[in-house]
């Protein structure tokens, strides 16, 4: 088991922020390139291009932090901290020892009304963890993962992005 311990990057929130993405923890690629959906093959960037017609693929991250405070997103994770049970893994799947970040904490004070979780994982995870914790006036969503490991389900972008429009834009 490897020891290192794996952060997640501080959350990315405005008090104008409505939406919040939750991902699990920072994959090692993200972390390389220190920010949110930082591996080429996660198709996030790709599917907020196109749901809010901008180049968010192409954007640097200052870029990127200013179109989502734009379009008033949030991002962060569900894990304020975890380890791997495989040392230098990204799947969720090998994901222990996971310490919750305080997603109430951080959404008080701010528009947030829906959260959309991009792993099945995180999702079961923060429902158990958080089960009663929110008012019935947020909706807490599970979004198909974005991941390049979920292409079997998704095997197009045009299919993903679909997906994530209805979910988004139906509520």
């Amino acid at each position: 088991m490897d020891d290192n311990i794996i952060y997640s990057f501080p959350p990315l929130i405005q008090p104008d922020s409505e939406i919040l993405f939750l991902g699990s923890a920072p994959s090692v690629l993200s972390r390389r390139n220190q920010f949110f959906y930082g591996n080429p093959t996660n198709r996030f960037w790709k599917i907020l291009s196109a749901l809010f017609h901008e180049d968010f693929v192409n954007a640097d991250i200052a870029t990127k932090t200013e179109l989502v405070q734009k379009h008033h997103i949030a991002l962060s994770d569900v894990y304020a901290s975890c380890q791997m049970k495989k040392a230098g893994s990204s799947l969720d799947s090998n994901i222990i020892n996971p310490v919750f970040q305080n997603i109430p904490h951080i959404i008080q004070g701010t528009a947030v009304r829906r959260i959309f979780i991009t792993s099945k994982k995180a999702y079961t995870d923060f429902m158990n963890h958080w089960q009663g914790q929110f008012s019935n006036d947020i909706q807490i969503i599970c979004l198909p993962s974005p991941s390049a490991a979920n292409r079997s389900i998704y095997k197009t972008d045009a299919d993903l992005i679909a997906a994530w429009r209805t979910l988004i834009f139906s509520r």
